[in-house]
């Protein structure tokens, strides 16, 4: 009886399932061109986009593909479950063979290139990132890593992959919901769920960019766009119709947006306009009329979209990490010839090959031990190939990383070299690397106030679409709250003030502005080398009001590359191409590389605001600017002193005796 039972509930998985593969079968048939013309333009805008090509907007590629893997899944999934074949197996399953042998195939030759172009801070970061993509949770790896913007993203292999993790994560949503709503709710249900993502979205637009970017829960809507028209389509809210106009005016959104647009501001309107313009386009009823048959080399680029996407930029992280400067545009352009190849060689002979594998324990077994190996191997080898340099180049906060202020400042022991200090070290990430140096130097001790890329400028604070107001207004009452400790604590009696000053003066940097204190609050405003003198002077004013001397030290000197990257990768003996072999650089090329800010601070020096103490004629005095002193890394990144670098120029000049003999 048992037995019978076993034997009847495998045979009514074995027809739903069959059912379901009918249904897929079905929809095959029905193959639209549309689409994978859709696809074939989001991936070569990324490609293009990644390629350093005309196209600043080409990252608006992967929220078309948002748009359409939503309309998929789900006229897939609703379909089967309004006619009795759907299985979490069978969709699984086919989620598994679609997926895997491609992702598979370029986890693998990724992890075994790495090693061997890739320094061991970077690798450390990329094992990471491998675990992150095999198990799908890449966009959080991600999130903890780099933003995506960010400029230390081009050197991370699998960064493209925090896409397709959102994606799967959204696959494992999207059935439960839908198999557990019933169907006259659906489509309000995913109405709902597209209202509260954008929600979120602009929530975390307001107060973490880089969540906005990486989490699902803010961009879920791109895919429930897509949702939402596959279930109205279902209904017959919508028919399927030609609408040539408004089809023209959506095509001409994807393909002049990409071409015009940042990042700022991404996930936002832009955004938006795009995966709506998508969805109209996915509306069946299009005509291509003469044009299919003369448009199939872009409809052969959309077959292999999946394939161009994942092997694409794994060749341009690393050509990133091998090159100190920007990529070359002929490498750029080799790179996509290469990419051309391996796509379609993944395409025949993984992609195509494997759409139907068999899910055995055997293969089973296979992928889940092929990740652990490449995972532990990678870690294993990052391990192995860390050295001092490595160490050198881990993130500094200065005295501890709980000196890294968020809102108010409050002395903690960890951010005082001893007790009873009587210098005040008040900035942004350049102050941090300064800690250690200040404190080895200074036998009176240090209290470190600092935040990163907040500068010690009361009433002015920095502002940008990564750094958004209530960033800015947070800066301003955490510089206001450093002000009252001085004011309150008279034995500190010098006040030491480093900024990298970029992201103040203008021209050093782009798309920042100010956000001004005023007596009605805060008011937004363009960069002004004035209002930052005077905001500067201001500052200088009141902390000597209160009877304290300051001194403003100068950030480090600068070449036009990765100087920490240089040193790790060169001391390494790992491939790297540049102009500047012994990663030092000439005197001429700082000044024209910090030419706003020198010129800034010659201001200062001019209007007599507070006296400077730079590193230049230290490190630059012989006209080649050294990057490191008594075998010790200066730096650990383009302009970042490294901890032991800090020590080891603060002991040699005696920063605690210039400080004392300099400020006033």
């Amino acid at each position: 009886m048992l037995h019978q039972q076993t034997l009847t509930r495998s045979l009514v998985v074995d027809e739903a399932v069959r059912r379901s593969e009918e249904v897929v079968q079905t929809r095959a048939k029905h193959f639209r061109s549309d689409i994978q013309l859709l696809r074939a333009w989001a991936v070569l805008i990324v490609v293009l986009n990644h390629a350093r090509l005309p196209f600043p907007g080409g990252f608006l590629g992967v929220d078309i593909f948002f748009v359409i893997s939503g309309y998929l899944m789900t006229g897939l999934i609703d379909e089967a479950l309004d006619n009795g074949c759907f299985t979490f197996g069978g969709f699984y399953m086919r989620r598994a063979r679609r997926l895997l042998p491609g992702a598979y195939a370029t986890f693998t030759l990724t992890a075994i290139a790495a090693p061997m172009l890739l320094d061991a801070t970077e690798l450390r970061s990329f094992a990471a990132q491998l675990a992150g993509s095999f198990t799908f949770t890449a966009n959080i790896v991600l999130l903890h890593q780099t933003d995506y913007f960010g400029t230390n993203a081009a050197m991370k292999p699998l960064l493209h992959v925090w896409s397709l993790s959102l994606e799967e994560q959204y696959y494992l949503v999207l059935p439960i919901a839908l198999y557990l709503c019933p169907r006259r709710f659906r489509l309000f249900l995913s109405i709902v769920g597209v209202i509260i993502s954008v929600a979120i979205c602009e929530a975390f637009m307001a107060r973490k960019i880089s969540a906005a970017f990486y989490y699902l829960p803010s961009r879920a809507w791109e895919l429930g766009i897509g949702s939402v028209l596959a279930l109205m389509l279902r209904r017959n809210i919508i028919a399927p119709i030609p609408i040539p106009v408004l089809r023209w005016a959506c095509v001409a959104v994807l393909l002049v947006v990409p071409v015009i647009a940042d990042e700022r501001g991404h996930p936002g309107v832009v955004a938006a306009v795009v995966c709506l313009a998508t969805a109209v386009l996915l509306v069946p009823g299009a005509n291509l009329g003469r044009a299919e048959s003369a448009l199939w080399p872009l409809t052969a680029i959309g077959d292999r979209s999946y394939s161009l996407y994942l092997v694409h930029w794994p060749l341009f992280a690393f050509a990133s990490n091998v090159f100190l400067t920007p990529v070359p545009a002929q490498v750029n352009i080799a790179l996509l010839g290469i990419t051309a190849i391996w796509t379609e060689l993944q395409y025949r002979f993984v992609e195509q090959r494997f759409r139907r594998f068999l899910i055995t324990s055997r293969s089973v077994a296979i992928l889940l031990l092929l990740p652990i190996i490449l995972i532990a191997t990678s870690f294993i080898g990052a391990s192995s190939m860390s050295t001092v340099d490595t160490q050198v180049r881990v993130a500094g906060f200065g005295l501890s990383p709980a000196c890294e202020y968020k809102d108010q400042f409050a002395s903690i022991p960890s951010c005082m070299s001893r007790s009873n200090s009587r210098t005040l070290l008040w900035g942004d990430s350049y102050a941090m690397a300064l800690a250690p140096g200040l404190a080895a130097s200074s036998p009176q001790g240090i209290i470190q106030a600092t935040r990163s890329v907040c500068g010690p400028v009361l009433g002015l604070s920095p502002l940008n679409y990564a750094h958004p107001r209530y960033w800015s207004e947070s800066c301003a009452k955490f510089n206001e709250s450093v002000f009252d400790y001085l004011a309150k604590h008279p034995e500190i009696d010098t006040v030491v003030l480093s900024s990298a000053l970029t992201q103040y003066v203008p021209g050093a940097e782009a798309h920042w502005k100010y956000l001004v204190k005023t007596p009605d609050g805060f008011s937004e405003g363009p960069q002004s080398t004035a209002l930052l003198l005077k905001a500067l002077a201001t500052t200088v004013s009141e902390i000597r009001r209160l009877g304290r001397r300051v001194i403003l030290m100068a950030p480090p000197p600068e070449g036009p590359f990765d100087i920490g990257r240089c040193l790790e990768r060169t001391a390494a003996g790992k491939p790297t191409i540049t102009d500047h072999a012994d990663c030092t650089f000439t005197l001429e090329e700082y000044r024209e590389h910090r030419r706003e800010v020198l010129s800034f601070l010659d201001q200062v020096r001019a209007q007599d605001v507070a006296p400077i103490l730079d590193l230049d004629d230290r490190l630059c005095g012989i006209g080649r600017c050294q990057t490191r002193l008594n075998g010790t890394m200066l730096y650990r990144d383009e302009d970042h002193l490294s901890s032991a670098g800090s020590v080891e120029l603060g002991r040699e000049m005696e920063w605690g005796n210039l400080v004392d003999r300099l400020a006033r």
